[in-house]
């Protein structure tokens, strides 16, 4: 994908930020509530599209250039930001751990998307598809984030570790995986190096 397409899904992908917002400034049971409700709505969406040749040609051309290849047959990366988001509200009730794992995925996977497009040329062997200084990107600017929420040698190691999911080839997505295993690794860090 193009620097400018990644830059276009990139904005839309910020969606996220709406998710953070929302977990940021209103009671926990009232974002869980109010995104579970919009993740049933966009699962089904999602399932008549997949199901639908007609209705996914009509979304692939109102939203065309932000989808991947691999998301024209198979649920969008809307669809496992959303549930990545929902699933670390759920399952994390510390705001110290949850805000800093969903920053890492609005704002570390778009540095590391956009640095790594812009001025990467080192690819890592694990996954050709990343680059070194696209990672570096990721964990600086998550590190830098999460700060604000806990010590730094937590936010730090948070980082890296989020960085680390973020070039995984896991299964599905890695919106799905980066806020879920990283507010996994702040919580275990949290407890060592917290306090």
């Amino acid at each position: 994908m193009s620097l400018k397409g990644e830059l276009k899904r990139k904005i839309f992908h910020h969606l996220s930020l709406l998710y953070l917002l929302l977990y940021w400034v209103s009671p926990r049971w009232l974002s869980i509530t109010l995104l579970g409700v919009i993740l049933v709505i966009l699962s089904k969406i999602e399932f008549i599209r997949i199901r639908r040749p007609e209705v996914n040609a009509w979304f692939l051309a109102k939203f065309g250039g932000i989808h991947r290849e691999a998301e024209v047959l198979h649920p969008s990366g809307i669809f496992w930001t959303l549930l990545g988001c929902w699933s670390t509200m759920v399952i994390f009730t510390n705001k110290r751990i949850v805000l800093p794992a969903l920053g890492f995925l609005v704002f570390g996977d778009t540095l590391a998307a956009l640095g790594g497009q812009k001025w990467g040329k080192h690819f890592w062997k694990r996954n050709p598809a990343k680059t070194w200084e696209g990672s570096a990107a990721f964990a600086a600017v998550s590190a830098v984030w999460a700060v604000f929420f806990v010590r730094w040698p937590v936010a730090i190691l948070g980082a890296l570790s989020g960085a680390w999911v973020e070039l995984s080839q896991l299964p599905y997505n890695d919106n799905l995986w980066v806020p879920l295993l990283s507010a996994s690794a702040l919580s275990v860090l949290n407890l060592v190096l917290g306090r």
